[in-house]
């Protein structure tokens, strides 16, 4: 009996192997592969030109292989994107604020409920480039829907103008602003799906015991929703890091790269400078520190369910 449940059970795994073989050649050769290689073509100085690319030390014996991440250290607009991007990482993760207070505020049944939840999650819908035309002309100085609303009621004089795409302190927090739009609306959904699957017991237990709105918010809901807010955070933390169609589209990562970011750094770099070696250094470093900050997170939350 034994060996025929061994058996069995082999049979059972080279069968499931079997089933899982299509799915992880296909998923080694657009993910894995691509990223091990990119770490590869981050020690070479291809410019496409060249049929073979070779790590820089084989080319040339007198330069180290991390020639492409030493130039980093010492270029004033790699920093300066890596700047950018953690104050996207600070300033975006309110958004996710924005749409737990939406989903709380139309966590209710009804057609009209159900009218505004859509009307909110329309933008999700949109391509971020479209997010991007649309608050472009939101945004311009001269003839933008804020330059006009601002003059209209008297908070900005009829000469001047609302020039915060056209300022260096500016122009990234417009840029965030244009994403927390429709990221708003998707943190929104994925709270009204963790709201819908609330223990009503445990709500009912905690409104006999005599909680208020804030206790039973904080000490009961918001635990709750725990994996819906992981999920978010996440969401939110590869958003901010990653982010690349508004900048290219509002700002260009100006003026003067004061707006720049990492993602859209390394595609200047790669294919505007044909630099594909230190474009794909800039990825290494973006893949590093979202990889970085994504586990450190789910760490720090497995501690304190445990």
């Amino acid at each position: 009996m034994k060996q025929r449940f061994r058996g069995s059970e082999a049979s059972e795994r080279r069968t499931a192997w079997l089933f899982l073989a299509p799915s992880l050649v296909l998923y080694g050769m657009y993910v894995f592969f691509p990223i091990f290689y990119t770490f590869y073509i981050s020690i070479t100085e291809w410019d496409v030109m060249s049929a073979l690319p070779l790590p820089i030390c084989f080319t040339d014996p007198e330069r180290s292989c991390l020639e492409n991440y030493k130039e980093l250290w010492d270029d004033y607009i790699f920093w300066k994107s890596l700047k950018n991007n953690l104050t996207w990482l600070v300033v975006f993760s309110l958004s996710p604020l924005v749409g737990l207070f939406l989903a709380l505020f139309f966590h209710v049944k009804g057609r009209l409920a159900s009218l505004y939840k859509s009307l909110l999650f329309m933008p999700m819908v949109f391509s971020l480039v479209v997010v991007g035309l649309i608050w472009s002309w939101f945004l311009q100085p001269d003839f933008g829907l804020i330059d006009y609303l601002l003059k209209a009621t008297g908070i900005l004089a009829a000469d001047d103008q609302f020039g915060m795409m056209a300022s260096f302190e500016g122009a990234t927090y417009g840029l965030i602003l244009a994403a927390a739009w429709p990221h708003a609306a998707y943190c929104m959904i994925l709270f009204l799906a963790g709201l819908s699957n609330l223990q009503r017991n445990v709500i009912e237990a905690a409104l006999i015991d005599g909680c208020n709105k804030w206790q039973m918010f904080w000490h009961v809901i918001l635990p709750m929703l725990r994996p819906a807010t992981i999920i978010v955070a996440i969401v939110t933390m590869i958003g901010a890091l990653r982010t690349f169609e508004l900048v290219a589209i509002m700002t260009g990562g100006g003026p003067a790269n004061s707006s720049n970011v990492l993602a859209n750094y390394m595609y200047q770099q790669t294919f505007q400078n044909f630099r594909y070696g230190y474009g794909a250094a800039i990825a290494v470093i973006l893949f590093a520190i979202s990889l970085g900050l994504i586990f450190a997170y789910l760490r720090r939350a497995r501690r304190q369910e445990a």
